[in-house]
């Protein structure tokens, strides 16, 4: 009896034994497996990791970065200009010019807006503010100023247009508001030596052509008579012009609102001698 039971005390240590070793290999089990994950794992996050440092290598960081080079814009061209069409502005104003073979440099009135721009203003007038009956030192100088009426100078218009064609418009308005333009695809003057003799090309506009009648004609001014006529026409006109014999246009007379020769007329706009209350000579070059 007590053999027996003790039999089947020794068969249950056996069996709790081997019980013990199988529960012993399933731990040793668990504890692989959960190792070998946590190998798998490590290693992703370490194949992760290499695949950042080498795109972090591959990629300059953001100061480095070469850029595409931006395009660099010209420079606007700077004073002094060649004349007013190569101000690279759409503004009216006073620019400063070097024209081809001047000795110095000088300021012009640039229209910039009308007929296209790009136009010198050599003469303007308005409200009769500036004595216009001067004489030929103050004519080839020029006088008045560009904020009032004014007269550029004929030396100044001579070294303009000397080396390039230039064409001219010529505005006026009478005192009754009417308004018209003359327009010359060619105007140049010669020196002093030629007494500024005028050179004009072919007319279109809408204030009718009082102009060619002086083609080929000297300048004359109160103190000097260039003209091929037997009267001194400035003093007569009390202005100064290419007068010929003597003119069918005055813009540099008496500032009055008459219908006579000392006026400022542009005798075929109407075809009579009425005053401009306006006008303005203007060139540039073609």
């Amino acid at each position: 009896m007590i053999l027996r039971k003790l039999e089947n005390i020794d068969r249950k240590l056996l069996e709790l034994h081997h019980g013990q070793n199988e529960l012993q290999k399933e731990i040793a089990n668990i504890k692989a497996s959960q190792q070998a994950t946590c190998i798998s794992q490590v290693q992703s996050y370490e194949k992760v990791l290499n695949s950042i440092s080498q795109q972090n290598q591959s990629t300059p960081s953001t100061a480095t970065v070469p850029t595409t080079p931006r395009t660099t814009a010209p420079k606007p061209k700077q004073p002094p200009f060649t004349s007013c069409k190569e101000v690279p502005y759409n503004v009216s104003g006073v620019y400063l010019i070097h024209v081809n073979n001047s000795n110095s440099s000088f300021n012009v009135f640039c229209d910039q807006e009308n007929f296209d721009g790009g136009w010198i203003v050599v003469q303007h007038r308005f409200d009769g503010s500036v004595d216009f009956y001067r004489n030929w030192t103050e004519y080839r100088e020029g006088f008045g100023n560009f904020e009032n009426e004014f007269w550029l100078g004929l030396e100044k218009l001579h070294q303009i247009t000397m080396t390039r064609v230039h064409e001219i418009i010529i505005e006026i308005k009478d005192f009754n508001g009417n308004y018209g333009y003359a327009r010359y695809d060619e105007f140049k003057i010669g020196s002093e030596y030629e007494q500024y003799q005028l050179t004009l090309g072919k007319y279109s506009g809408n204030a009718s052509d009082s102009m060619s009648y002086n083609k080929g004609m000297k300048f004359s001014a109160s103190n000097r008579d260039n003209g091929n006529y037997y009267r001194h026409c400035a003093q007569d006109f009390e202005g100064a012009w290419w007068y010929g014999g003597c003119t069918l246009a005055n813009l540099n007379g008496p500032y009055k609102n008459i219908n006579h020769q000392k006026s400022t007329y542009w005798y075929y706009f109407k075809n009579d001698y009425r005053g401009m209350s306006f006008s303005r000579m203007m060139i540039r070059e073609t």
